[in-house]
């Protein structure tokens, strides 16, 4: 398939879903949520039981917890294996799982406590006690993907008595419901027996989940088999004798299988939009990625022209955002000027359009600023995922008010990691998941090197709209708080957004009515059930 912008077709591979983290940075996230309210008694719901639930991802699983991305590779296959503390709906409210109640002690943001739910069981037999849960957090702490910007803030984790967890903080974490739950993984606890021998985490499953992987019915790479757990608590949750995971790259593909009953169910791209809807096969879609471009040289340090806050408003007037959305992703992504997605506590629905397309009004800007006939500047873009058709597409339009590109194009995420954080890029071209502006704030609005701001750009009156969010208590106000940061970074033009992308959960006619997908989450898997 190919894409034609700007008069130049540009391939694109359909491998959407795959979107890893690497290292400790979220490149974007297709984030799931329970359907499920956490609090059933486990004694069954009435619903009719399935024999296989047949699953499929874009690419081969992390097993383990911890090291997992947060695409829908390795969050399904976890999701399936491990119970969470916390389970976060697809309206981002939070209900109990291993823990039957939880929320901060304090007024600040800063203690938090969960109570556990009595005689919970690993699959293996083992008292899901705060001993364990403890255990299992602190090696989070010391080998979690994100562990040093999400977990940054905890100071200390304890168990009072053994159906009590404490978590707390030296400055204040307002998400730690989020952070405790199956959305970021963070929050799937391991059982001793996996602590023991962690090597073994990538191959087997130590968990507290409705499922457990079944070894002999799985072959690495192609497929993975999972059986109900007997010791899960919440009975009415498995609503499948067994789930099969099958790895099938191609999002048309998949989309193949699922009309012709090879497959049940599975989260796609955009570039697979057009199948989906030719077949009429059931769909929810959310708005769960934002691609664009990081004007990361703030400060002018090797592309001078990007330190004046005009040239930078400059290059993101140039873009004709609708253009490149419809041009390249159909009716399944959005135009943008902003980092925040709806239904996040920093989106502002004003900031979507706050660059429109004005390329008189780019020429004017730099013109002001001194470049009247335009620069050059080195970019460089992720050869993956989309991302380096976006980055084209935008080059393209910046050639038209006299910029010029010299661009980089790396195939794999450690290249693109290396090449971003060694300072010779002014601008690189990005995906990036739905997220809480306090998570996304430590890659996008801190002065912490990362690939996203890979000069340490800091910003005083960001960095107190921050602090003053974090610590607030109230919801309302600190959504009003992260919604003054989130405009004052587009403000300071750090960033010129593009596109709000969809992911697609996408079923068969063996399964029933899937629930509705909320702003940036997706059902997950737990919620598919058989058809009627």
């Amino acid at each position: 398939m190919s894409i034609h912008f700007a008069g130049a077709p540009l391939g694109r591979r359909s491998r959407w879903a795959a979107f890893p983290v690497a290292a400790a940075l979220l490149l974007t996230a297709c984030s799931t949520a329970s359907s499920g309210n956490g609090e059933d008694s486990g004694k069954g719901s009435g619903t009719s039981v399935g024999d296989t639930l047949t699953y499929a991802v874009a690419a081969a699983p992390t097993l383990d917890p911890y090291k997992a991305n947060l695409d829908p590779n390795s969050s399904t296959n976890i999701n399936l294996a491990y119970a969470a503390l916390i389970r976060m709906n697809p309206d981002r409210t939070f209900t109990g799982d291993l823990a039957k109640s939880f929320g901060y002690t304090d007024k600040k943001n800063k203690v938090f406590q969960l109570k556990l739910r009595p005689g919970v069981k690993f699959a293996d037999g083992t008292p899901v006690d705060a001993a364990a849960v403890v255990a299992s957090l602190k090696h989070f702490r010391k080998v979690g993907v994100n562990a040093a910007s999400w977990g940054g803030s905890i100071s200390s984790i304890t168990a009072p008595d053994p159906s009590t967890v404490v978590i707390k903080n030296s400055t204040s974490n307002p998400v730690m419901p989020m952070l405790m739950s199956q959305a970021l993984l963070s929050g799937s606890i391991i059982s001793p027996a996996g602590l023991a021998d962690p090597g073994k985490l990538a191959k087997e499953t130590f968990g507290a989940g409705p499922y457990t992987l079944d070894p002999a019915a799985t072959v690495p790479n192609d497929h993975y088999t999972y059986t109900a757990n007997p010791n899960y608590w919440n009975k009415a949750q498995q609503r499948w004798k067994k789930v099969v995971v099958r790895i099938i790259p191609d999002g048309n593909a998949t989309v193949q299988a699922i009309q012709t009953n090879q497959v049940d169910a599975a989260i796609v791209g955009p570039d697979a939009g057009s199948a989906l809807t030719a077949a009429g096969l059931q769909h929810v879609k959310a708005g769960t990625a934002m691609m664009g471009m990081v004007l990361a040289d703030r400060s002018g340090t090797i592309a001078a022209p990007l330190k004046d806050v005009r040239v930078r408003q400059a290059l993101n007037h140039a873009i004709d955002r609708a253009a490149v959305a419809k041009a390249i992703f159909g009716d399944f992504a959005e135009p943008t000027s902003q980092t925040s997605i709806p239904g996040y506590d920093g989106y502002s629905k004003a900031l979507d359009t706050r660059y429109p397309y004005d390329r008189a009004q780019a020429k004017s800007l730099l013109a002001d600023a001194g470049y009247p006939n335009g620069f050059t500047l080195k970019v460089e873009t992720q050869g993956f995922f989309g991302i380096n058709v976006v980055t084209q597409a935008v080059i393209a339009q910046w050639k038209k008010i006299g910029v010029k590109v010299k661009l980089t194009t790396d195939a794999q995420p450690p290249q693109w990691i290396a090449n971003v954080m060694s300072g010779k890029f002014p601008v690189t071209g990005f995906g990036y998941g739905a997220l809480p502006t306090y998570l996304s704030a430590q890659n996008f609005m801190l002065p912490t090197p990362n690939p996203f701001n890979p000069f340490g750009t800091g910003d005083k009156k960001l960095n107190q709209l921050l602090t003053k969010a974090a610590a607030e208590p109230d919801p309302a106000k600190q959504a009003a708080a992260y919604q003054q940061a989130t405009a004052r970074l587009s403000e300071l033009s750090w960033f010129a957004p593009v596109a709000r992308v969809a992911g697609i959960l996408v079923v068969g006619d063996r399964l029933g009515d899937i629930d509705k997908a909320g702003n940036g989450s997706l059902p997950d898997v737990l919620s598919l059930q058989p058809a009627a």
